[in-house]
């Protein structure tokens, strides 16, 4: 059961779901050379490079090469769970789903809690355009250069001063005083008693029907400035991005997110034409919200404050991005300033301009850390170094990272090779690095026989029985293939049906998962597929056996009388077996 749902359900959605019929939805599909294409829902494009095999129920872009079967598809384009993209399939085919008590209990929990949100929103956006208390909140939209068209897009509101007001008010609609108690609008201390009081609201929202938690600001010198809704069973903050429901299509069309401090700066940024940004809630940049931007992105633009504690963010944040697979680049912003004050200081135009041309992320901080320093000398030399190094480990690739340190030298007036040997000093000494880099991604663009067989066998899946019966993982030596070997091996042991889409989900690496995707949809292996997977097998086979042969025939200079007789035997046995197996090629 994945997630709390039956495998068997989800296997009957891959069977009875069409995914043209799921694509078609969003994606206008053409017919052409047997398979359906289109423009690509995650990249812009003018020509298309999406394509859907409706055999194989599966969808792959050649442009940005994401890929993957009518569940996946869902998830991508709305954003939604597993289990949210599967139960909207499961409705879309007439499939119901059987749930135990508690899980139904669950479900129906999160379904009225999400309702609330969003009649509490709506309520408090009212509240803001109407309620002479919410003067002040508008007042500060005013001061902050808010215009009402993004007022109204990111549905801002205002909840009251009186801190019972809105237990009063959902009590009167009907909601239990159990089920608000729960609902993590009200305080722990007393359950009538608003979390929020006297606040400008923000709600988040993962896509724009739907409210899932609350930010609000605060006015004066009330503390803390901003508060964020407690974690619920919708809500977790460190798993959540202010602005992504707002900025959704457009990261998707142009690959790149603008990551900004607070919500007003989102505000800002989208009222400037950069529709891409978001910000992560008040809190530290995570790993959970880098790995969201990286489904949605190829690359992020850092733009927090420039003071030290927004140039110590960005380090942290460059950091996570890099770990993800981002390209990082960031905006220096002049010192103690937001893009939203620069919004209302210098305009719209002004704030566009600037953050539409930002710097690579090293040069960034490379700046903030000699900038300062009007004497660089041994030991700023080795604290530059020493601050830089986190980041220069996040960097997955071996030449720029070198290309940075030979930079690094240069602005610290010192020798590339005394720089590179320093570095590689510090960095095994040091006890802060605390996040671990990636294993490398393997070149997918060296395709042995290895990997081609494999790549075959997760296309042709029904060949796989025969070739867990021939090879045994210890045979592959390409990890990638033996990666495949695995996963479907895991699969089988399991009891469940072998599919190229099953195959895909169980691999981590992303460019691995493309490769199988886009021969499954270009139906490489269609055409004798068979022969060509038994002949692979057959020269994996002939390998093992030679390798074999040429260890016993070492032995036999070695052992007893006895011995060598047991490794003639043994050693004969292979070259009948590989005569054997050369001779079923022929035929």
């Amino acid at each position: 059961m994945k997630g709390r749902i039956p495998e068997s359900v989800i296997e009957e959605i891959h069977q009875r779901i069409n995914i043209v019929d799921v694509v078609s939805s969003y994606v206008n599909l053409t017919y052409k050379g047997g398979r359906w294409w289109g423009l690509c829902p995650f990249h812009s494009e003018k020509t298309p490079s999406f394509t859907v095999n409706q055999e194989n129920n599966l969808y792959y872009c050649f442009g940005c090469q994401k890929g993957g079967n009518a569940i996946n598809f869902l998830m991508e384009t709305e954003s939604l769970s597993f289990i949210e993209a599967v139960r909207r399939l499961a409705e879309k085919a007439g499939i119901e789903i059987s749930y135990t008590e508690s899980d139904r209990s669950r479900i129906n929990t999160k379904k009225v809690l999400e309702e609330l949100y969003f009649k509490v929103s709506v309520t408090f956006h009212w509240l803001l355009l109407n309620h002479p208390g919410a003067a002040e909140a508008r007042e500060y939209l005013k001061l902050r250069g808010i215009s009402e068209d993004t007022r109204d897009a990111f549905q801002l509101g205002w909840a009251p001063a009186d801190g019972e007001w809105l237990y009063d008010f959902l009590v009167n609609k009907k909601y239990s005083p159990e089920f608000l108690a729960t609902s993590g609008l009200f305080s722990r201390k007393s359950s009538h008693w608003a979390f929020f009081i006297d606040r400008l609201m923000f709600p988040i929202m993962p896509s724009a029907d739907r409210v899932i938690a609350f930010s609000g600001r605060s006015f004066g010198e009330k503390v803390p400035k901003y508060k964020n809704s407690s974690d619920t069973p919708l809500f977790k903050k460190s798993n959540h991005l202010y602005g992504l429901g707002q900025a959704m299509k457009s990261i998707r069309l142009s690959r790149q997110v603008y990551l900004c401090e607070g919500n007003i700066d989102v505000l800002a940024c989208r009222q400037s034409g950069l529709g891409e940004t978001v910000a992560p809630l008040g809190t530290s940049f995570t790993e959970e919200q880098a790995r969201i931007l990286k489904r949605l992105a190829d690359s992020v633009v850092i733009i927090f404050d420039g003071d030290d504690a927004g140039r110590k963010g960005t380090m942290r944040a460059a950091i996570l991005a890099e770990q993800h697979g981002l390209s990082v680049k960031a905006v220096s912003l002049p010192p103690g300033s937001d893009p939203a004050e620069l919004m209302v200081q210098k305009g719209e135009n002004f704030l566009q301009k600037m953050l539409i041309e930002p710097v690579n992320v090293f040069d960034y901080m490379l700046d903030c850390q000699t900038s300062s320093k009007p004497v660089i000398s041994g030991e700023v030399q080795e604290k530059i170094l020493k601050e830089l190094i986190p980041y220069l480990q996040a960097v997955e690739s071996e030449v720029r990272r070198e290309s940075y340190l030979l930079q690094l030298a240069e602005a610290v007036n010192s020798s590339p090779p005394a720089v590179i040997k320093e570095y590689n000093n510090l960095k095994r000494g040091d006890k802060r690095l605390s996040i671990t880099r990636k294993e490398r991604h393997l070149d997918i663009q060296t395709s042995g026989d290895e990997l081609y067989l494999m790549t075959a066998v997760a296309v042709k899946t029904e060949f796989f029985p025969a070739l867990r019966t021939m090879l045994a993982p210890e045979v592959f030596r390409d990890k990638r293939a033996l990666a495949i070997y695995r996963v479907m091996d895991e699969l089988t042991t399991a009891g469940k049906m072998l599919r190229t889409d099953m195959v895909a989900e169980q691999l981590e690496n992303p460019q691995l998962v493309s490769f199988i995707l886009e021969k499954a949809v270009t139906e490489e292996f269609m055409e004798k597929a068979e022969q060509t997977i038994n002949d692979k097998i057959n020269l994996l086979r002939i390998r093992t056996l030679t390798e074999e042969n040429r260890e016993l025939i070492k032995k036999l200079a070695h052992g007893s009388i006895e011995q060598q007789t047991k490794l003639i035997t043994r050693i004969k046995d292979i070259d009948q077996e590989i005569m054997s197996i050369r001779q079923d090629n022929h035929d």
